[in-house]
């Protein structure tokens, strides 16, 4: 026979180990999520203009900015590559 201490240690014990799935799981979500507008970015300049801003707007931690660092330089490339394109396009259809 447990005592309460015992029994309550269990269950707290239980709850730690459900609250570590649930966090392991949402991280997860959260990684297959990114990669995945990383992918719509990477072929829809549209969604790489829009997925550039909602980091500007939304990432506002210096760590947090640095560690995107990478992503937001290839959103910018991806942007850039895209408006170039765009002028050449408008210069050939001009001739």
């Amino acid at each position: 026979m447990f005592t309460l201490q015992q029994k309550l240690a269990q269950q707290e014990a239980e709850l730690n180990r459900t609250k570590e799935r649930i966090r392991k799981l949402e991280n997860g979500q959260k990684i297959i999520t990114g990669g995945m507008m990383l992918s719509l970015a990477r072929k829809d300049t549209q969604r790489a203009k829009t997925l550039l801003e909602d980091i500007n707007r939304e990432v506002t931690k210096k760590a947090d900015l640095d560690r995107m660092q990478s992503v937001i330089d290839e959103l910018k490339a991806i942007i850039s590559e895209a408006n170039k394109t765009a002028y050449n396009n408008q210069q050939s259809a001009a001739y």
